[in-house]
């Protein structure tokens, strides 16, 4: 397995003088609903928030209260029964390169080695014969250069969700989506990984909106938690994450964060 840098390092002035490329996203007033047994089922309550470009922000809360409704709506992929949610101030209406989603199952197709899944995207934008130098440039930020023959079948699990981003990443999103991306992986791998996305992060300057269930994971990656409610989601709190990188996960300051978190969340009772 490809192993990570076992310190996470801030990023230097270098790496921040361009211009960030992120996207200024904004949820305004959202309510949704599914139809469930003939009625409607409410997921998300009058939910507002906004991240500016380049900022990393998690959505914690119970399982099944809409984390994953709502980064549908924001990539495009289902629409808000009320409310807006923006990009650069437009619309979001459909799908669009420039918002990626990337799940917490791989989603690899087996029978295409790691190039060609990661040339998915190019692929079917008609790009790929122009810009196939992006599919080695994604390879290399996730650290599988030297893998690109190989099938699925031949992967770790880290390494196949590290496909998964490099599929995402050379589409050089400014928005990555990520719902629960490293849900399914080992405690040592998650950990490990979690030091790979921030560098990526760190790198790019895109915005991330990561859904996860794990606090500590929450605070060691985000610089705001959005804290929700059970179904229908509200927002109960907005939490800055007021620690600098790179951060240490026996810092004082992210277990006073954590206990906090975990009170919003009437988890608290045993720490």
């Amino acid at each position: 397995m490809v192993t990570a840098a076992a310190r996470i390092l801030a990023p230097t002035p270098a790496e921040n003088s361009g211009e960030v490329e992120g996207i200024r996203l904004e949820v305004g007033d959202v309510s949704h609903a599914f139809a469930f047994e003939g009625k409607p089922l409410p997921v998300l309550n009058h939910v507002s928030f906004s991240a500016a470009p380049g900022e990393f922000v998690a959505l914690l809360g119970p399982s099944g209260c809409g984390k994953s409704t709502l980064l549908r709506l924001v990539a495009g992929l289902d629409h808000p029964n009320t409310g807006r949610v923006t990009a650069d101030g437009a619309d979001i209406g459909t799908p669009d390169p420039s918002r990626i989603l990337v799940f917490q199952d791989p989603t690899l197709y087996p029978w295409r080695t790691v190039e060609a899944n990661v040339s998915l995207g190019l692929e079917a934008r008609g790009i790929l014969k122009a810009e196939r130098h992006r599919v080695a440039q994604a390879l290399a930020l996730v650290g599988l250069s030297g893998f690109e023959s190989a099938y699925p079948r031949q992967l770790s699990g880290g390494m196949a969700q590290r496909v998964a981003l490099a599929r995402a990443l050379v589409n050089e999103p400014r928005l990555l989506l990520l719902d629960e991306p490293l849900g399914k992986l080992d405690s040592l791998t998650r950990i490990t990984m979690q030091g790979e996305l921030l560098k990526l992060w760190q790198r790019a300057r895109f915005t991330a909106l990561l859904v996860t269930h794990d606090v500590e994971e929450a605070l060691f990656l985000a610089e705001r938690v959005i804290v929700f409610s059970d179904r229908p989601a509200r927002i109960a709190a907005d939490v800055k994450v007021d620690v600098p990188y790179p951060r240490h996960r026996g810092d004082p300051r992210l277990a006073e964060l954590r206990h906090h978190l975990l009170h919003l969340l009437g988890l608290d009772e045993t720490w």
